[in-house]
């Protein structure tokens, strides 16, 4: 009988875009954990799956933009509308330091401005500051309590301190608000992969993909779960289907655990 071995993701950050555009990767030097299986491709001759490095590892999360002044539909003022365009020049710049100051001045002439707090949550991740940007997003959230992109954020803070607990509360609710995303589940999946909810993970991969079914990290992950469920059949299919969808860490998955391996 096929004794189940763990795999992991090790955790990766990822910021600023929408959650429209939440399937794509961010290329960013925060990124800098990565994926055990990518990594085992370039350095080892085995895969690395030590019981104590299991985790599924969360989409790389991003909004549709940095929140501009201009983009709602709210009175016009002058000097929050220039600090909101020096701050997102800012960011685009990778300048998240003077970024933050900007959007900081702009809550302090007006503490009701969600879309400030927000791009201040996005500001902090981006610097590791995991406590600044949680505040910043709860804030905005309760500025905003239907802000689905706020929430994300969130619960990827959350999961990013390892209180996964709040982290999967706040994904319940993005796809509460989103129930046509898949990258909600797909978000969601990772989260309860990491709380050892294989069942439920794979719901969620399953709904994930139903949505689009070209999303090869959701089949690549999928496969994570069915492999720790000792399902290798099912993972086997999982990961030859990411690979022929461009997800070329399942290969190395293919070779070393699947017989045939990517034939």
């Amino acid at each position: 009988m096929f004794k189940m071995k763990r795999i992991i993701f090790l955790v990766a950050i990822v910021i600023l875009v929408s959650c429209n555009n939440q399937q794509e990767a961010e290329q960013h030097s925060g990124n800098n954990k990565e994926d055990i299986l990518e990594k085992a491709q370039r350095e080892e001759s085995e895969i690395d799956i030590s019981p104590d490095a299991i985790v599924l590892e969360p989409e790389k999360i991003d909004p549709d933009s940095i929140r501009t002044f201009e983009t709602e539909k709210k009175p016009q003022n002058a000097e929050i509308a220039v600090l909101f365009r020096q701050g997102t020049v800012a960011y685009e710049n990778s300048e998240f330091e003077r970024g933050i100051e900007l959007f900081n001045q702009i809550v302090a002439i007006d503490p009701n401005e969600s879309r400030a707090y927000y791009n201040l949550g996005v500001g902090y991740l981006k610097l590791d500051k995991f406590g600044e940007s949680l505040r910043a997003f709860s804030t905005a959230i309760q500025l905003s309590p239907e802000d689905a992109a706020a929430i994300q954020y969130r619960g990827r803070v959350y999961y990013m301190m390892g209180d996964f607990k709040k982290c999967l509360a706040d994904y319940d609710r993005v796809v509460q608000l989103k129930p046509e995303d898949p990258a909600s589940y797909y978000n969601r999946g990772t989260a309860r992969g990491r709380v050892n909810n294989y069942t439920g993970s794979i719901e969620d991969f399953d709904r994930a993909i139903e949505l689009n079914p070209e999303y090869a990290e959701a089949y690549y992950n999928r496969g994570l779960a069915n492999y720790y469920k000792g399902q290798l059949h099912e993972a086997c299919y999982d990961w030859r289907k990411a690979l022929n969808l461009g997800h070329f860490a399942a290969e190395r998955a293919l070779k070393t655990y699947c017989e045939g391996g990517t034939n």
